[in-house]
């Protein structure tokens, strides 16, 4: 084995940093954030008990970008469902997670109301 080099038995995977590059003794600031960015990223959002991310599901009804600041509007399926806390946080992440993106702001609404109907509705016609 050579000394310094990876192990390939370690499970650790460092995040990418954001590149930057130095010029003239200032920081030239990352691209700008495009809306493909922040739709990948949310397809990486998967429901745990569906499977589907939070745009197969429907769940995304807004993305605004603005200078760095991405604000996101998501319903849920109800007030009282188990990943009320979870999800926006998982979401906040994905998108923090950026090059560029330096706030995250999240708007949770619960209409249109969700039922199990429905929900079976959208997994039976397939990802979108």
């Amino acid at each position: 084995m050579t000394p310094l080099a990876e192990d390939p038995g370690c499970a650790y995977d460092p995040a990418p940093m954001a590149p930057r590059r130095v010029v003239a003794g200032s920081v030239v600031p990352s691209p700008p954030v495009s809306h493909e960015q922040v739709m990948a990223a949310l397809r990486q959002v998967v429901d745990p008990e569906l499977g589907l991310s939070v745009v197969e599901l429907g769940l995304i009804y807004g993305v605004e970008i603005r200078a760095g600041a991405v604000r996101v509007r998501m319903t849920l399926t109800s007030p009282g469902c188990p990943l009320h806390d979870a999800m926006p946080e998982w979401v906040r992440r994905a998108v923090s997670a950026i090059p560029g993106v330096d706030h995250v702001e999240m708007a949770l609404t619960f209409d249109p109301p969700w039922s199990p109907a429905r929900i079976r509705d959208r997994v039976g016609q397939g990802r979108s």
